[in-house]
């Protein structure tokens, strides 16, 4: 009986064994390797670093560079494959992609705005390894509140006048208090007394001369004592770099209607001058009729231009667009006036406008950007007038509060003014 017990436990760890010899045969014949994949080692944009987390303080002028696992087939990291949309307008960012080894390099053809959340997506990026990246999205939101791409100036009044941008200097102040602006966390803004109230900004020739252009600012003009030499209420003269031969902002005196004048360069090298006046009528004539006025918004069911103007904080937007020849203004972001050059008679200047451009000559013009005036002190430009003189006690200065002034030398789109309005307005 021993024995058959020590022999049948011998034979039984040996069938054990042989078992255990057997399960491992099988175990190394079906186990299989996992197929490679091919990883971001690093992705950055401006020397920010994109992860799961979205950043929210990347540069409007970034490149993005993307390290990869393994060095990457040119052929499949382009601008097809590879994409950049901003999002709260779905449109997608020009991009020039280039690659070397492992590192993906892409560059956004424009800046990217301030404050705005972009989506980049790779999809089917090969490495030469034969390894695939099929798909993967990362986002980011560029530094500073909301501003489209193209900003070249912009004055804040957080009780000072300096050029947020760095830029534009101003040479001098005249009469200028500060006030609480139109929304608490838009701190202070600047408040013009009317009569005197001035802030002059050097080289204000180079804020014009440019082919796609635009001005965005926050007015409230006060019709309180506007009264001119005959005791009537007087314009409002917002702002201005070389009247007609630059550009400049005005409100009607009975605030009817309000008008951007600016100044745009011909082929030969010359100016012509054109309005972009609204009234607020749904009409596109004027004074028996006004070429290239392709729309004008009706108000005269809800007080004409007067409800949106007198006494209210509003926003203001002017915008050229070389490209288009289309020129737009809008009022708390919507559309109001749009003129066509395109529109113009045959053998028209306007119709060959190629952007805008100074023309202005001292001493009529100082080439100084003017608010509170349409041009400098300095300017002797209608200095036989009342209205135009910048000493005389009737001319047409501003009163009332201004904020958040921009000069872009960019076209902004009917998107980036809606977006620009509903983040700040009160």
């Amino acid at each position: 009986m021993i024995s058959l017990n020590i022999n049948t436990l011998i034979v039984s760890r040996s069938f054990s064994f042989i078992g255990f010899i057997f399960l491992l045969g099988a175990l190394s014949c079906t186990k299989t390797t996992d197929a490679p994949v091919l990883f971001f080692n690093s992705l950055t944009a401006g020397g920010v670093g994109i992860g799961i987390v979205s950043p929210v303080n990347v540069p409007a002028n970034a490149t993005i560079v993307a390290s990869m696992s393994a060095p990457i087939d040119p052929s499949s990291a382009t601008s097809s494959s590879i994409l950049l949309m901003r999002n709260f307008d779905s449109t997608y960012v020009d991009l020039t992609v280039s690659v070397s080894g492992s590192t993906i390099t892409i560059v956004p053809k424009l800046e990217l705005g301030n404050g705005t959340y972009y989506i980049l997506t790779f999809t089917n990026i090969r490495a030469t390894d034969g390894t695939t990246l099929t798909y993967i999205w990362r986002a980011f939101t560029t530094i500073g509140s909301f501003g489209p791409a193209g900003l070249v100036a912009y004055w804040n009044f957080e009780g000072n006048t300096y050029d947020q941008q760095g830029t534009y200097n101003v040479s001098s102040v005249t009469d200028l208090n500060y006030a609480k602006s139109f929304k608490g966390i838009m701190g202070q803004c600047a408040a013009f007394n009317g009569t005197s109230t001035l802030i002059q900004v050097l080289n204000g020739d180079q804020l014009v001369s440019t082919n796609d252009f635009s001005l965005t600012f926050w007015a409230k003009a006060n019709s309180q004592y506007q009264i001119d030499s005959l005791g009537k209420p007087k314009a409002q003269m917002v702002l201005g770099v070389g009247d007609y031969k630059g550009f400049e902002f005005e409100i009607a005196p009975d605030y009817s209607s309000c008008d951007l004048v600016a100044s745009y360069a011909l082929p030969d090298g010359t100016t012509v001058s054109e309005d972009l006046s609204f009234a607020g009528d749904g009409k596109t004539e004027y004074n028996g009729g006004q070429p290239g006025w392709t729309y004008c918004a009706d108000l005269t069911p809800t007080g004409g231009v007067a409800a949106l103007l007198k006494d209210k904080w509003a926003f203001i937007s002017c915008s050229y667009n070389s490209a288009t020849k289309l020129g737009t203004l809008y009022i708390n972001g919507f559309m109001m006036k749009q003129q066509d050059f395109n529109q113009w008679p045959s053998g028209d200047p306007a119709r060959n406008i190629t952007g805008l451009k100074y023309g202005g000559s001292a001493p009529q013009q100082e080439n100084i950007f003017a608010m509170g005036f349409f041009h400098s002190a300095g300017s002797t430009a209608y200095s036989a007038t009342s209205w135009g003189n910048y000493y005389s006690p009737y001319a047409n200065h501003f009163r009332g509060w201004l904020d958040e002034v921009k000069i872009f030398h960019s076209t902004i789109s009917s998107v980036e003014v809606e977006q620009m309005y509903i983040i700040t307005r009160p």
